[in-house]
């Protein structure tokens, strides 16, 4: 009995984690997004969400502002009852009408398409000896290709896979690349029910390559899942950091500030802002790996959007999103804001709000988060696009896209 004991806590371990069959997985670090990228992914959807224009809009925007810079690699699936060559060819066509240089696009067939695949899709990590692998954490989802797309990716690019039962979003969390990573307690301790705070930490570090991990505490209150106080629904993930900090190198971080004006009369926007305060003073007490404090850069919070729809109208997936409906309408926040971007080598892609027809206060603070992206970003050149498909779907430009480093 004395030497069974030992195996069955192993064996409570691997059920718990996952064990890892790779000898050499402790070299394997996740690089950080802002360093050299070889390919950034993005993908492509013919449909839109909740009332929004198809996906594939914003693919065509960011594509024309990173392949100059970056080569794309474009993740699809079966659409429009078109089979594989079809949809290559139906891509292909868009692509040379938007005057994208389809030599710097290559094309990811995939037996399900899906759009923010920032948080299934391939976690790459390299090693000291400049070899990759791909990080496969378990997905809620409710269909199993979508579960599998990182490995579908590890297998097409023959990369060796190390895996771990724990649940991850690759939205939920940032590193800077050096072995610092920054984690959001309201969506790991909710996504992992039955793991501790030390328990996330320790597969992480084993899975990722980090070191140090620092932990803010809730993201914007309208990115919120389900029905919120005021009877509008928050349809964004709960707090992936994605939305609200973003590393800019390895010292320093943006964090979304909201500006207190807005908050009179508002509790929605009073308690985001108490809440990235509260992000701010745990940032400005933490330390890098190495002991160094955190530059900490505010960035303008989007702002404050709705929509509103007939619930009969939309469809059973779109209805799902909605519970204790009460009302013939449903009215819910889109997922705004400029920390969504994308760091393409030379070029950061984010979004914008303003347009004809709207008021001059959303030119105004997407001029000031423009500004406010330069200043962090010197030497690299900060666009932005229309990302307000993606805003539909309770995402951004960021969650539809994936990093793989050079």
């Amino acid at each position: 009995m004395k030497n069974i004991f030992p195996l069955l806590i192993l064996l409570i371990i691997c059920t718990i984690t996952g064990c890892n069959t790779n000898n050499n997985n402790s070299k394997y670090v996740v690089p950080a997004e802002f360093d050299e990228q070889e390919y950034i992914w993005l993908s492509w959807v013919e449909s839109g969400f909740l009332g929004g224009d198809s996906f594939y809009f914003t693919a065509i925007n960011a594509m024309k502002e990173i392949t100059p810079e970056v080569k794309v690699r474009l993740f699809y699936g079966p659409q429009l009852s078109y089979n594989k060559e079809q949809m290559e060819n139906r891509i292909y066509q868009k692509l040379v009408e938007n005057n994208i240089d389809t030599s710097r696009v290559i094309l990811f067939y995939n037996e399900k398409d899906y759009g923010a695949i920032q948080d299934p899709g391939p976690i790459f990590l390299r090693n000291e000896k400049g070899e990759y692998a791909v990080a496969d954490f378990k997905f809620i989802h409710p269909d199993k290709r979508s579960e599998a797309i990182d490995r579908n990716v590890a297998a097409k690019l023959n990369l060796p896979i190390i895996s771990s039962n724990m649940i991850s979003e690759g939205g939920a969390w940032q590193t800077n690349g050096k072995g610092t990573m920054l984690l959001v307690e309201a969506v790991e301790l909710d996504r992992n029910k039955r793991m501790s705070k030390t328990q996330i930490e320790d597969e992480y570090k084993r899975v990722l390559g980090v070191t140090k991990i620092i932990w803010l505490k809730r993201g914007m209150k309208e990115e919120e899942w389900g029905k919120l106080n005021n009877g509008k629904y928050g349809i964004g993930t709960s707090g992936h950091i994605d939305e609200f900090c973003r590393f800019v190198n390895p010292t320093t971080v943006l964090l979304a500030e909201v500006n207190t004006a807005d908050t009179a009369g508002n509790e929605i926007s009073k308690e985001s802002y108490r809440r990235m305060e509260e992000n701010y003073q745990i940032l400005k007490q933490s330390t890098t790996q190495d002991g160094k404090p955190f530059e900490i850069i505010r960035l303008p919070a989007g702002p404050l959007m709705t929509k509103k729809l007939l619930f009969k109208i939309l469809s059973k997936d779109e209805q799902s999103w909605f519970d204790n409906v009460t009302t013939d309408s449903v009215e819910f926040y889109l997922a705004t804001g400029y920390m969504n971007f994308v760091i393409a080598n030379k070029t950061v892609v984010t979004a914008k709000f303003w347009k004809e027809g709207l008021s001059d206060d959303f030119k105004v603070i997407d001029k000031k988060a423009k500004q406010v992206l330069e200043k962090a970003f010197p030497n690299r050149k900060v666009v932005q696009i229309d990302c307000m498909p993606l805003h539909h779907d309770g995402a951004g430009l960021h969650c539809h896209s994936r990093n793989q480093p050079k």
